[in-house]
């Protein structure tokens, strides 16, 4: 279900999104042991596990998409390999740090999604993951707003059955992970200023995940009225020739 909504996208997601999702970058290598067998996992286009190879690690890096692989194989020349939750393609216990870099806020079952993380790290390694938070971030407000503006209609959004959803929170992950074996170290709530390109964030928000979604469910009349306003509504957000948004993760930290 959820992670179905990731196919087909990465040339929208690389010019957009993945950026957004790259902000996490200097929290995480500041909480990773220099020279570590380090395993990026639904490692995307690829800026993260970049950052990760510059920084000194030994980095392997997976995702289910193909086209994912291909660009994070391109930007990064790590071995990257094709693959997803929970049955990554690797032996038990190889890496001493495994990331999950909003990962676990896309999968259909969370926790079998963790027991597979915790699969393959060593014991006394570290498995450090991140979600965002339950409250709307600035750029999903811009892109409501334009939806209720334009006229649109709001498709059901996929959603997890309860039983298996957590809360997105430190406490929720923290949970999470703890359910799966492991001791959490530490909780955080990195921020950071997302810039991004007006037409790159057009090209993400008409394609990628829930939004895409919804821009698809529009009528071709409301697509053009949205375009139309897209200016006004973006230009509260305009520094110089980028939008800036003001961003906040969740960002748990815990032994294997």
């Amino acid at each position: 279900m959820a992670e179905g909504l990731w196919d087909d996208v990465a040339a929208a997601y690389d010019r957009s999104f993945a950026t957004l999702c790259s902000g996490t970058a200097p929290a995480l290598l500041t909480r990773i042991p220099s020279g570590s067998r380090v395993l990026d996992v639904g490692c995307g286009s690829g800026h993260l596990t970049a950052a990760l190879l510059t920084a000194g690690h030994v980095v392997t890096a997976v995702d289910p998409d193909p086209e994912m692989v291909a660009l994070a194989s391109s930007r990064s020349g790590a071995d990257v390999r094709q693959g997803g939750l929970p049955d990554l393609p690797f032996d038990d216990a190889p890496f001493d740090v495994v990331l999950a870099n909003f990962v676990l806020n896309h999968v259909d079952d969370p926790r079998a999604a963790t027991r597979g993380l915790v699969r393959v790290a060593r014991s006394g390694g570290q498995v450090a993951a991140t979600v965002w938070p339950a409250s709307l971030m600035h750029q999903a407000q811009l892109w409501n707003d334009l939806l209720d503006a334009a006229g649109a209609v709001r498709p059901p959004a996929p959603r997890l059955a309860p039983h298996l959803d957590f809360e997105r929170s430190s406490e929720g992950l923290g949970s999470l992970l703890s359910e799966a074996g492991l001791d959490v170290i530490e909780a955080s709530a990195p921020r950071w200023d997302w810039s991004v390109r007006p037409e790159d964030f057009w090209a993400g928000a008409t394609t990628i995940g829930n939004f895409g979604v919804t821009w698809r469910a529009q009528s071709t009349a409301v697509q053009e009225s949205m375009r139309e306003l897209y200016e006004d509504f973006a230009a509260p957000w305009l520094v110089g020739e980028h939008l800036v948004f003001p961003v906040e993760a969740v960002l748990v930290t815990a032994s294997a």
